[in-house]
């Protein structure tokens, strides 16, 4: 099978492109021609047996859906209605194109639940199928320092993508780390799809988990840390547990970090990790 994949920027920074790269891979195992392109001519998107679009918003995409035999829309977390409300009225001008497209595709790959509700929300005659995640296994382990050591063990566990995030966390981190006006250090521990005894070690081995979201349906992860006796660090991007954290409990809630600016984000994460270098070792 020949696949080709749009997207409107390959850069590593890009979290589409990122997604993009790793469904490759698993089309690659499977015995699949797999390429990339950014702009492709008429010919090349026919000669293609699938193509797959991602993300939103753009005309090389648009170029890609037309001329395309068969394609798929993967979204990207696109139609996440906090993103839909920046440059909105952009937006409203392009929906009839957006939509069009998202009915005629063959369906349209989601990465979770939640992300497959917004597209049905946003056009609710597309089709709608859930990918496998397992393919998305981003993880970049760093050895934690053992138990009696003076650096706070951070852990972040989840995939790397553009409502997690996992990149406001790591520079504050990065921040903190280059303050020499503190005495002890933050190791980060970013892990994603662990499972069973890897799981345990990672829980066992970290003083706190953080989960700096967007956008979070409930954050299960959450749940599971503070089964483990854990105290977490999160945002208004998972409101299920604002109540947890004003009930007194190991939440420590960061507001207006969804809406926010990403200056707002990386000082709010800071103020929350220095806090954390001050509590009782």
């Amino acid at each position: 099978m020949n696949i080709l994949h749009i997207s409107a920027g390959w850069e590593e920074t890009n979290g589409a492109a990122v997604m993009a790269r790793k469904i490759a891979e698993d089309q690659t195992l499977r015995g699949a021609s797999v390429s990339f392109a950014t702009w492709a001519s008429p010919s090349a998107l026919r000669r293609a047996d699938e193509v797959w679009i991602h993300c939103a918003w753009k005309p090389c995409l648009w170029w890609a859906a037309f001329f395309a035999r068969s394609f798929i829309r993967v979204p990207a977390g696109s139609f996440d209605p906090m993103r839909l409300d920046f440059s909105r009225w952009k937006k409203s001008l392009v929906s009839p194109i957006e939509k069009f497209f998202l009915r005629r595709a063959s369906f349209a790959g989601v990465t979770c639940e939640a992300e497959g509700e917004w597209v049905l929300s946003y056009e609710k005659k597309a089709q709608v199928r859930l990918l496998d995640c397992k393919r998305f296994n981003w993880g970049s382990k760093s050895s934690f320092p053992k138990r009696g050591e003076s650096a706070l063990r951070v852990l972040y566990m989840g995939r790397r993508h553009p409502l997690k995030g996992v990149e406001f966390l790591e520079t504050a981190v990065k921040r903190l780390n280059e303050d020499k006006s503190l005495s002890r250090r933050i190791v980060l521990s970013v892990v994603s799809n662990a499972l069973g005894s890897e799981k345990e070690e990672a829980f066992s081995n970290c003083d706190i988990l953080c989960l700096p979201t967007l956008s979070d349906n409930f954050g299960i992860v959450i749940a599971e840390a503070l089964a483990r006796g854990k105290r977490v660090i999160t945002t208004d991007g998972a409101p299920a547990w604002r109540e947890e954290s004003q009930a007194g409990g190991n939440v420590k809630f960061i507001e207006g970090f969804r809406d926010g600016s990403d200056e707002f984000r990386l000082l709010a994460l800071e103020r929350a990790l220095r806090e954390e270098l001050c509590h009782e070792k």
